[in-house]
């Protein structure tokens, strides 16, 4: 069912202060930092580690989900996202079997399709995947699309 894991998620109150932690203690460079809007309303940092991403995930408002669970949760684990190959096909056949999801069809990502198991139904916070690139030509798509070339 899943091909790898996608990416994992912690939700931190300062993305920058979070950001300059990760990078000095593991020695990883960011990939890209992005806002989203929207149901979101979030920013986030992207990390390559191994055929993985590591996002780094902060409230840009003092409301919506994103928002509420930080301030109920604090800084920590968000969720983790495994990789499918129809993220559509997958979803399906989970409900079929009675798996709850936050919505009807996957939404839009970053840059890949998403699909969010109901906090209350799966074991731990939990999505479904669907990223046409490989972790290769993602690095590359996020660093063509900052100008970067290395």
């Amino acid at each position: 069912m899943f091909t790898r894991i996608h990416h994992v998620a912690f939700l931190v109150g300062d993305l920058d202060e979070a950001s300059a932690a990760f990078e000095s203690q593991f020695g990883v460079e960011q990939l890209t930092r992005r806002e989203m809007t929207g149901d979101f309303e979030l920013a986030v940092a992207l990390y390559p580690v191994g055929e993985s991403l590591v996002e780094l995930i902060t409230p840009t408002t003092d409301s919506g989900w994103v928002y509420e669970t930080w301030r109920e949760q604090g800084d920590g684990f968000f969720h983790i996202a495994f990789e499918v190959d129809d993220v559509h096909e997958r979803m399906a056949e989970l409900q079929a079997a009675g798996v709850a999801f936050d919505s009807d069809a996957p939404q839009e990502g970053l840059d890949w399709l998403v699909a969010t198991l109901d906090a209350d139904a799966s074991v731990v916070p939990m999505q479904l995947v669907e990223d046409e690139k490989t972790m290769d030509e993602r690095i590359a798509a996020f660093r063509t699309s900052e100008g970067r070339t290395s």
